[in-house]
Order: C-alpha cells, then sequence, then structure tokens
C-alpha cells in the first residue's frame, strides 16, 4: 500500500496535536474542522482517553507497512475489540449480500440508518492510508451540568463532506451513547 504525501503529513501534524492541542488561532490542516458532541454516560473521561489512545495506536502503527488485522487484535485495547461486532465468516457475509441483494431501495435506506455495531475489520478498513479522511485535532470538555456527560471532539478533514461513520464508532465502541455532529443541531 502506497501511502500518499498529504497522509503523511496530516499523520505528522496529527501526532504533535496529540501532546500539544492547537488553539483557536492555528489555520487548520485539512479543508477545515468537523465538531461532534460525544454524549457518555458520566464517564469523559474514560471515553476521551480511550478514544485518543486508539487513535495514537493507529497512527503510530499505520506506516510504513499497515499491520495485518491479527496484529491490530495484539495491539488494540480489549475494550475497544470486544465492542465491535464480530466479524462474519465468508459463509455469513455471503448471505449477507443475497439478503441485501434482495432488499428494495427503500429497504435498503431504511438498513443503512440503523445505528448497527461496525466489525474490528470494517472499522479499520475506514482507517487505512487510502481511504481514511479525517485526522485529530482537538477535545474540549464542557462545564457545568454536562461536565461528566458530554464532550465536543474536532477533527481536522481532507474532504467536504467527509465519512463520519468510522469516526462515530471510535467513540460508541469507547462507551459513548451518542455521537453527534454540530452540523445537525
Amino acid at each position: 500500500m502506497v501511502i500518499n504525501s498529504e497522509y503523511m503529513r496530516q499523520l505528522l501534524l496529527e501526532r504533535e496535536r496529540f501532546d500539544n492541542p492547537p488553539d483557536y488561532t492555528v489555520k487548520t490542516t485539512g479543508v477545515g474542522i468537523a465538531r461532534f458532541v460525544i454524549h457518555c454516560n458520566n464517564d469523559v473521561d474514560e471515553v476521551l482517553n480511550l478514544a485518543k489512545r486508539i487513535l495514537v495506536i493507529v497512527n503510530y502503527n499505520s506506516e510504513p507497512v499497515w499491520p495485518s488485522f491479527e496484529e491490530w487484535l495484539k495491539i488494540l485495547p480489549d475494550k475497544f475489540i470486544n465492542n465491535c461486532a464480530k466479524e462474519l465468516t465468508k459463509e455469513e457475509l455471503k448471505e449477507q449480500k443475497i439478503q441485501w441483494d434482495n432488499l428494495t431501495y427503500e429497504q435498503r435506506l431504511e438498513e443503512a440508518k440503523k445505528d448497527q455495531a461496525w466489525t474490528l475489520s470494517d472499522w479499520l478498513g475506514w482507517l487505512e492510508p487510502d481511504a481514511r479522511e479525517w485526522f485529530w485535532w482537538n477535545a474540549h470538555k464542557f462545564d457545568g451540568e454536562i461536565e461528566n456527560t458530554h464532550f465536543l471532539i474536532e477533527v481536522t478533514a481532507l474532504d467536504d463532506p467527509f465519512p463520519s461513520g468510522a469516526l462515530k464508532w471510535l467513540f460508541k465502541a469507547c462507551g459513548a451513547i451518542d455521537v453527534i455532529s454540530t452540523d445537525d443541531i
């Protein structure tokens, strides 16, 4: 897998931001900042720290060679892995495709709206260098009544709009109740 120069640049900038969050005067490195409100069950620090830890692991293991699925199983936290949906066998995948192909367009739209758990392999597929379109920018905790139940995550995106399903699943698999784009609020 060839890693393009923009991806590599974003990966290195993301590493800097893990330890040194940018202040509001720093210009974004992608096409802009996307913000998501993460709703938790009184465990903001736990969810935020686990998600950030996973992204650090993905970042530092993304190059020079993308790890095998078996290697990811060894280096990603068990809590995250255990919250992912079980991997399907080839036979189950084949049956799932047949079922999908038999759905009407309207039924497919309804299925796509369902908030279902992702398999680890599906999630990793969206973090691979040729698919990933967002990178960690910053996180902000709230004060007051929602300080233990909500926080804001910011990512810089390479495209607008960008597929955010893997980002949302990251936080849900880390224990979040819901992840909402501020564009939807």
